[in-house]
């Protein structure tokens, strides 16, 4: 056949433009699109075989081998796999329509034991332009004796010819490389330093060996076998670049603690040994291996807002990208891994994943999975669950208010500190513990727990023997807004308007007396919310102070003081909610108050009103006007 010339379609010129100038971040991933494409290749080669008893099988094993030749600037990338006939090299390399692997594919899906495929041909190899400025393939298709020779510079056409392929069966792709500069983003591709790092970062699981012939210095050696001082000799030998330990494709049976920890910090880029690891294979419609690591400790970058996080992506052992976020939700960003995908859909940069349903369905069941083992190592290895609590409890909480699916499981799993017990509590231990007259589960957020046990929000709870947990986490804002009710009992913050903590019964008894202090209050009601106008809307007689002169006490649907703190904190503008203050009427304090001057109630109301800023940790609004009030009341005090 005579060579002729064709030109692409023009999808395909699109796609080459994008190549060389904008598509891929990285120059150095057209060795793993061809890399991929030759493991494709001898997939289909081993499977082929078994139809095809006649060929009786290769001779020589099956590999992938690249050699670097910088004279001539030129990379080689060669595989003994299925090859192409004439036909197959117009569809795969000159439309974008047509695929040999899809074509595969369909076809393999009507065999039972279909081999694993991997990527897309036809469209990665456009990235070979990327590097070169001539691009030459010889190919010669199982089955055949005919070869084909393919050559394009990448201008909008090609050329093709039959030609005998030397080497008989497989592919020979040859880059004439571009001429290498001084510029730090294009690196040598002849190198073997530069080729051995690229397959490792990328390649390193592909189940075939990847070959290349280097040269060492050896001394020479006389008759006895003993080296000649003086005299060395060159030696060219193979050498394998990747590793080819896919353990996340073995049984976890077949695979060492030691082997899962070296391969953690592998891919975690951490010296530290992991605290857990899940290693499953899902199957169904949705077929994917995934092999994750909870890490022992905090990485130090975790909480910085520029910092990377995701589950290392492969399809069929081919790395694809770091950090996919598309795979993990973000309250699970803690996990460390792999995913292999056996179909994963990709766009045609195949860095970027398709928002498909594919997607979907991976990040749905790795967030299933992975939270039915928080609920195994909660129950069975409660030390270990508090362990990973400590270090990430902060992220899963998110979980609650983002994930509306998983909302319930997530609350299952939840930890608080308690005003009842050392240590960690569950939400299902907590209601274990509620009292017959208990109507709510009780809650108050801050700082610490140091900070909120001695809160006088808890005065009245614990007089009843009412149990409070203690949120001290900033996300715990969002979080136990977002839980109204648990197993049938309402949450409440023990910090906001309408806590009812006596019965029925209680309160009847008790209401002829708040009707009374009510009235005797009256008056210093009136003075003190006068004074205190400004940032308060009622001045309220307490049911919840036992020992405390006042509080402040947010409405219902206002935001909380810390809440309003930590969103400022954020940068955003939050509108002052005007809040309750409740006054303890057995308090001394208000005794004395009531035999004072209308102005100096109003000057001891500002004193209490600070003072409940103060205990509820939000900052004086005239913190110098405050320490003068306290020095002018000292200075009163008889002796």
């Amino acid at each position: 056949m005579a060579r002729e010339t064709r030109q692409f379609q023009a999808e395909v010129k699109e796609i080459l433009d994008l190549m060389v100038h904008s598509l891929y971040s990285h120059r150095e991933i057209f060795l793993r699109e061809l890399i991929s494409n030759a493991s494709d290749a001898l997939d289909k080669m081993r499977f082929e075989e078994l139809q095809h008893p006649e060929w009786g099988g290769s001779e020589e094993e099956k590999h992938i081998r690249l050699i670097a030749n910088p004279s001539e600037k030129t990379l080689t990338i060669i595989d003994n796999g299925i090859g192409m006939t004439h036909e197959e090299v117009l569809k795969n390399i000159g439309t974008i329509a047509h695929s040999g692997t899809k074509e595969f594919i369909k076809h393999a899906k009507e065999v039972k034991d279909r081999p694993d495929l991997i990527g897309q041909f036809g469209v990665g190899f456009y990235s070979s332009f990327m590097v070169a400025d001539r691009v030459t393939v010889s190919t010669c298709k199982a089955g055949t004796d005919t070869g084909t020779f393919w050559e394009s510079t990448g201008d909008g056409s090609f050329s093709v010819e039959e030609r005998t392929r030397p080497e008989g069966v497989g592919t020979t792709v040859t880059l004439h490389l571009k001429p290498f500069t001084d510029d730090d983003s294009v690196e040598d591709f002849t190198d073997e330093h530069v080729l051995r790092r690229i397959v490792k970062k990328y390649s390193d699981f592909i189940a075939w060996p990847i070959l290349m012939m280097v040269s060492r210095e050896e001394d020479e050696l006389d008759a006895e076998g003993n080296p000649v001082e003086g005299k060395t000799k060159t030696v060219s030998e193979d050498e394998t670049l990747n590793s080819r330990k896919a353990i996340w494709l073995r049984s976890p049976q077949d695979v060492t603690d030691d082997e899962y920890s070296e391969f953690y910090k592998h891919v975690a880029h951490d010296w530290t040994e992991p605290l857990e690891r899940i290693h499953y294979r899902a199957e169904g419609s949705q077929e994917f291996t995934a092999l994750m690591f909870v890490p022992g400790t905090v990485p130090f970058d975790y909480n910085y807002r520029e910092s990377k996080w995701g589950l290392s992506l492969y399809v069929n052992r081919v790395f694809i990208m770091d950090h996919c976020e598309d795979l993990v939700p973000t309250y699970l960003r803690f996990l460390r891994g792999v995913i292999d995908s056996s179909d994963l859909s990709l766009n045609v940069s195949r860095e970027i994943l398709q928002k498909d349903r594919q997607v979907q369905a991976i990040k749905k069941a790795v967030a299933s999975k992975v939270l039915k083992h928080l609920g195994t190592w909660l129950s069975e290895r409660r030390e270990t669950y508090e362990k990973f609590w400590t270090n990430f409890g902060p992220t899963l909480k998110e979980g609650v208010p983002n994930d509306f699916s998983n909302k319930e499981k997530i609350e299952e799993l939840l930890l608080f500190r308690s005003s009842a017990q050392e240590g960690w509590t569950t939400l299902p231990e907590y209601v274990k513990r509620m009292k017959k007259d208990q109507k709510e589960i009780y809650f108050i957020t801050g700082e610490s727990v140091k900070q909120l046990e001695s809160s006088p929000y808890l005065e009245r709870l614990k007089v009843k023997g009412f149990e409070v947990l203690y949120g001290i986490d900033t996300v715990d804002e969002w979080v136990m807004q977002s839980i109204s009710k648990f197993q049938d009992k309402h949450l409440r913050s023990i910090t906001k308007e309408g806590l009812e903590l006596d019965s029925e019964d209680e309160k009847k008894s008790k209401e002829e007396e708040l009707k009374s202090k009510e009235q005797e209050f009256k008056d210093l009601l009136e003075t003190i919310k006068t004074a205190v106008e400004p940032h308060v809307k009622e001045v309220k007689i307490s049911t919840r102070l036992v020992d405390s002169p006042v509080c402040l006490v947010s409405g219902a649907y206002d935001p909380s003081s810390r809440m309003e703190r930590l969103m400022e904190s954020m940068g955003q503008a939050v509108p002052k909610a005007k809040r309750i203050m409740e006054i303890n009427p057995s308090h001394p304090v208000f005794g004395k108050m009531k035999t004072l001057s209308t102005e100096t109630q109003k000057q001891w109301a500002e004193i209490l009103y600070n003072q409940a800023l103060i205990t509820e940790g939000s900052p004086l609004e005239d913190p110098i006007k405050f320490s003068k009030q306290i020095a002018q009341l000292m200075t009163q005090v008889q002796s």
